[in-house]
């Protein structure tokens, strides 16, 4: 049924916990999984801008990081016996879901749940399409259980 499956991860508490949850799935179905991690808007290059201004960079890279987090969720899913590998892209979040969802011919896609203050989703873009109505495929979206948190409202981190 689910033979590619694409996480959209972000290193927050709903990326993990839908990582967590939709590794569980990618297991019991034996399925590929696909990582895309998305720059967020605004993240730039420091090297690449400081060459272009003729200085050098000696900060540690936001997208290195990224990077290193994609890595690591990678990692994290081969080490639990599921086949991975992993994605960075940047632009709007919708049209990159929708794409990577197409070019690796992607039958779920897993995320997590970003309630917005106004009632919307972070899937949902500002003339209200859903994901669900661009990618063509299943999506999974893994919400949060009172179980996974403590007395004090933090998060507990699993795996």
């Amino acid at each position: 049924m689910f033979k590619r499956v694409l996480f959209c991860y972000d290193g927050s508490d709903a990326g993990r916990r839908a990582l967590r949850r939709g590794a569980e799935l990618a297991i019991l179905l034996n399925a590929h999984a696909h990582v895309l991690l998305i720059l967020p808007s605004g993240i730039h290059d420091p090297f690449l801008v400081a060459g272009a201004t003729g200085h050098a960079c000696i900060v540690d890279d936001a997208t290195r990081r990224y990077e290193r987090m994609l890595g690591e969720s990678v990692q994290w899913l081969k080490a639990r016996g599921v086949a991975a590998e992993g994605y960075v892209s940047s632009g709007n979040i919708i049209d990159q879901i929708t794409a990577y969802t197409k070019r690796l011919n992607i039958d779920l896609i897993v995320l997590g749940h970003y309630p917005q203050p106004s009632g919307g989703f972070w899937w949902s873009g500002s003339q209200r399409v859903s994901l669900a109505e661009r990618a063509n495929c299943c999506v999974f979206v893994a919400v949060d259980d009172p179980r996974d948190r403590t007395a004090g409202g933090e998060t507990v981190t699993v795996g």
